[in-house]
């Protein structure tokens, strides 16, 4: 073997090694920004904010690049023109962002349900925070799964 090969074929080793130890490290700053922009989508929708909805409807899609169902339904969040639409809409993201929630590792928000909305979303650890109730029954609902 010819010291070029040898030299290729090092090159090629420590890549891999490279790769092997940056990918993990880029899936969980991937599943963050989800996470993160997912929570700037409640908040605007916990606002009653249209604009706002739609502005970080935007924002997940670009974070969910590789999850399409993610990123379609994101895209139908901000479509929504009214609260009704974005509320239902945000349910069906929800839907997707949970399962996506179940393959991910390290920290990540933890899963609320509303038994009078038969809905569920993510938020942080915390008090209650209803993105499809209004004002007055922002605390209805509970933690199923941390």
């Amino acid at each position: 073997m010819t010291q070029k090969t040898q030299m290729k074929q090092l090159l090629a080793l420590a890549f891999s090694v490279v790769v092997a130890l940056i990918a993990p490290s880029a899936l969980a700053v991937g599943s963050d920004r989800i996470f993160t922009s997912y929570e700037e989508g409640r908040q605007a929708l916990i606002k009653g904010s249209i604009p706002d909805i739609q502005k970080t409807a935007k924002q997940i899609a670009v974070a969910a690049a590789g999850q399409p169902l993610i990123k379609e339904k994101a895209a139908t969040l901000g479509g929504a023109v009214d609260l009704k639409a974005a509320r239902q809409a945000f349910a069906a993201l929800s839907d997707e962002v949970i399962k996506y929630r179940k393959t991910r590792g390290g920290a990540k928000p933890v899963v609320a349900y509303c038994s009078m909305e038969k809905k569920s979303w993510l938020q942080p650890e915390g008090k209650i925070g209803n993105p499809y109730v209004g004002e007055s029954m922002r605390s209805c609902g509970e933690i199923t799964t941390k």
